[in-house]
């Protein structure tokens, strides 16, 4: 392969190409993290961050010359590290998506030869054949095990002599989620307190952005409907929604319409997924209200346990799950229901001998 213009490297940073065009000019950590020449790398780290954590999305900068490149290559290293300094699980995973989404973004103007060249970068093995792309099942296994939903799953590829064949848009798909979890477990990177105090005043602002961001949609808990008495199912997804985890549409669907089912005011149940990584205050109300019903007309109804199992969503089925009389998340929760009404009922009073 020709080398990639200094352009093209601003656009992946990532890139082992990346970081040799960027030690050529002899700049390392004390330079980034101090230097006046790499202030504007600085600057540019900081957008990312913020950027990633208000909208999920990474800036788009124009680069004309080579000290561009520079500057927006340094940018990813230095967010990274504010990423890294502040420790913070939810920062972590939605700056990790919002990098990955840019990066889906970008790859959908490559050729194909260009795209197999950056899966290469994320260790991601594929093949040119005719239009499509091609790589063997196992790693197509690997690679996927973070996409939940029916579309993901191996029964359902084009898979020819061991390997799976995937259009440039569903190829795309799989090289975001392998960017957003490569991401994900390099960071928190390791700092010392001379980088603590080195980027401390980007570090504040950031701080300030995360804490008024989780202030916004902070959740306030349940109210009287009682997790105890959900299925093992929702119970998994509530503590995927707040661990800031990413769920599949299925997942959310599924817990939106049962919860709205059980009494859950619609609000609350927005602020349940504001942890998510690619949460949306506007996009995710919308969705919210459309499956409760609220100002739509139409209230959908939970999935029930046979389509769970289909989507992968069906988590340590419990005894009561295995019964013959639960097939629905909602059945659980009413006998679940039942069963606590009766232990509040007081003991008959006994008459005196």
């Amino acid at each position: 392969m020709l080398p990639m213009e200094f352009r093209d490297l601003a656009l992946y940073p990532f890139m082992g190409e990346a970081t040799r065009f960027v030690k050529e000019r002899k700049l390392g950590l004390d330079d980034l993290i101090g230097h006046t020449i790499t202030a504007e790398a600085r600057r540019r780290g900081k957008a990312r961050v913020l950027t990633a954590l208000s909208d999920l999305t990474v800036p788009n900068n124009p680069v004309t010359s080579e000290d561009e490149a520079v500057q927006e290559i340094l940018s990813y290293p230095y967010a990274r590290i504010l990423v890294s300094c502040t420790g913070d699980g939810v920062l972590v995973r939605r700056y990790a998506l919002a990098e990955a989404k840019a990066f889906n973004e970008r790859l959908k103007k490559e050729d194909m030869p260009s795209i197999i060249t950056l899966a290469g970068e994320l260790e991601v093995e594929a093949s040119l054949e005719s239009s499509t792309l091609r790589m063997h099942f196992t790693d197509f296994l690997s690679y996927t095990s973070g996409l939940r939903g029916p579309e993901w799953k191996l029964v359902n590829q084009d898979l020819r002599g061991g390997h799976v064949l995937l259009e440039k848009s569903r190829f795309v798909r799989v090289l975001e989620q392998a960017l957003d979890e490569r991401i994900e477990d390099e960071l928190p990177l390791p700092v010392n307190d001379e980088i603590l105090d080195a980027v401390s005043t980007d570090l504040e602002e950031v701080i300030s952005a995360l804490e008024a961001y989780k202030e916004k949609y902070r959740d306030e808990g349940f109210g009287a409907v009682s997790i105890l008495k959900f299925p093992p199912c929702m119970k998994k997804l509530v503590a995927t929604a707040q661990a800031g985890q990413n769920m599949p549409h299925a997942g959310r669907f599924a817990l939106a319409s049962f919860l709205s089912f059980i009494g859950m005011p619609v609000d609350d149940i927005i602020k349940l997924f504001c942890s998510s990584p690619d949460f949306d205050q506007s996009k995710t109300a919308y969705k919210v209200r459309h499956i409760t019903g609220d100002g739509y007309g139409k209230r959908y109804t939970p999935p029930e346990c046979a389509t769970m199992r289909t989507n992968g969503l069906c988590f340590e089925p419990d005894e009561l799950c295995n019964g013959r009389r639960v097939n629905h998340p909602l059945t659980y929760y009413r006998i679940r229901s039942y069963d606590k009404s009766r232990d509040k009922r007081p003991e008959k009073a006994t008459k005196p001998s």
